[in-house]
């Protein structure tokens, strides 16, 4: 392993205070998880790992004290991207998707491989990465279905999961302060705020100074173009068509799941999200008969080990 990978490692948990919780395993695991409770992109990472039944070290950041933003971390991100040939993140499009934001170095997950050095810093090339690692018969994208499953990744990275957090269609029940539209203004022009801190900083460091600077493009874009109530309710319509469009597939599939009886990442993925969706009290989307294969799906996923050990179990993962 890189030095200064083992050396970025050392430091951030040094920072943190915290060596990490080995997850799965006695012995010292293969990999280093950097992830948050609440992150959905960390859910779909976690979930992976226990499908998968992948032991890691895990360590959690806590989002809303700004821990992504440590340069610590940045830096691991920073080689993770150059390593995954990401150019850095400019714009917020309201999805997760690095394919199309970019990559946002003070954001999580972050997996390192400690046998190979590896640095991945991409939700879903992180689930691919380790599905690679597993044996043909065990792996979540078996080739068979591999073009359509990875359809359905698409399709669930990018949905617009930061602006349905913080906001409601124009009519809808109010939720509590913190998942109101106005935070989410404030939320992100609180990042954007503490970007201009480490920048001032690291006024010498050219690599953090760009990280930061990136970031905070991001976030002042997030703050200025996403909360209104036309972008929350057109992400919302989004979604909405999302459902649509899963439902007729589970109305016409011909096992127990998305691609058969086998659990694959497809429905891993959609998991995550629907989960998320009535965490944050959009199930309206497929209750009450509207979509009762999505329903079904829904209650199949949530008694599924994985999902209730990385999400539904998993301290501070809901809202």
């Amino acid at each position: 392993m890189a030095v200064a990978v083992d050396d970025l490692i050392e430091d951030l948990c040094e920072t943190l205070g915290d060596a990490g919780e080995i997850v799965g395993a006695l012995a010292e695991p293969r990999f280093d998880l950097f992830h948050a409770a609440n992150s959905i992109c960390s859910h779909k990472v976690r979930v992976v790992l226990a499908q998968l039944g992948t032991a890691y070290r895990s360590h959690v950041l806590n989002i809303f004290a700004g821990q992504t933003f440590l340069p610590g971390h940045v830096r691991l991100r920073l080689i993770g991207c150059a390593r995954g040939g990401l150019a850095l993140v400019q714009a917020h499009t309201g999805s997760t998707a690095a394919s199309t934001g970019g990559c946002d170095p003070a954001v999580v997950p972050t997996l390192i491989d400690r046998q190979t050095g590896e640095v991945i810093v991409d939700s879903k090339a992180i689930c691919r990465y380790l599905d690679a690692q597993a044996a043909e018969p065990d792996r979540l994208c078996p080739g068979a279905f591999r073009a359509a499953i990875e359809a359905q990744l698409d399709v669930v990275d990018n949905l617009p999961n930061y602006q349905m957090l913080v906001g409601k269609p124009a009519g809808a029940d109010p939720r509590p302060r913190a998942l109101q539209a106005n935070a989410g203004v404030e939320f992100s022009m609180s990042k954007v705020a503490r970007c201009d801190r480490y920048i001032a900083q690291f006024a010498g460091d050219q690599a953090l100074v760009q990280a930061y600077g990136a970031k905070r493009s991001k976030e002042l874009m997030a703050a200025q173009t996403l909360f209104s109530q036309d972008a929350v309710t057109g992400a919302y319509a989004k979604a909405d068509d999302a459902c649509s469009q899963l439902e007729r597939r589970l109305q016409v599939k011909s096992g127990a799941w998305l691609f058969g009886d086998a659990v694959t990442m497809a429905d891993l993925f959609w998991a995550v999200e629907l989960l998320r969706m009535k965490n944050l009290g959009a199930q309206h989307l497929w209750e009450g008969g509207r979509r009762p294969a999505v329903e079904a799906f829904v209650g199949a996923a949530e008694r599924l080990p994985s999902i209730q050990s990385a999400v539904l179990t998993w301290p501070g993962a809901l809202f």
